[in-house]
């Protein structure tokens, strides 16, 4: 709860007037909000440590790079001990960014390559058109098809942030049930 409450802190420095526009890459929306995120982090007592693109290093062959969380905040030992921030754009209507939240995004949580020694993991949605209410339902529809314990549903405000979602899947590799806090931030 005290770093979803620090990332809604950080989300909400974010949105002064002229300070980020929706034009902005999912890339770029993220350093951002990361930024303004260590900011209110060095005002917390928490004792994990907040990292960027965190890579998995789990590709054995092939080209490019490991798929990487886009944060996470980990414990100073052990590195595989963290709580995962993944990040996706939103629009209304674009089923290809809906699909990408749940293939790139959902999916690897609940196979397990994402956050395997955890019991719960966040997806930020950046919605960059259309109203947060609509976008989030039609993600709604579709996750809410998945294999899950528990549908996506409206969860408890965070500082008075009430765009907090929750749901529950179950895992066959990795700490099972796994929840998924799920925050979405307007950019429009």
């Amino acid at each position: 709860m005290a770093i979803l409450k620090i990332i809604c802190k950080a989300y909400t420095n974010l949105c002064v007037p002229g300070r980020l526009k929706s034009s902005k890459s999912e890339l770029e929306i993220t350093e951002e909000l990361y930024t303004e995120l260590l900011f209110e982090w060095k005002k917390s007592d928490i004792s994990l440590s907040p990292v960027h693109e965190k890579s998995h290093g789990k590709r054995k062959s092939g080209r490019g790079k490991t798929p990487t969380i886009d944060f996470c905040f980990r414990h100073r030992i052990d590195g595989s001990y963290y709580f995962g921030a993944e990040c996706k754009l939103l629009a209304k209507n674009d089923n290809s960014l809906y699909d990408l939240y749940i293939t790139e995004g959902m999916n690897r949580y609940i196979s397990g390559q994402y956050s395997e020694k955890s019991s719960s993991g966040l997806m930020l949605g950046y919605i960059i058109f259309g109203d947060t209410i609509e976008v989030v339902n039609e993600l709604k529809n579709k996750v809410d098809k998945l294999p899950n314990i528990s549908n996506m549903i409206l969860a408890y405000s965070i500082n008075g942030f009430d765009k907090h979602y929750n749901s529950t899947h179950k895992r066959d590799v990795g700490l099972s049930p796994f929840q998924i806090h799920h925050l979405f931030f307007s950019f429009t």
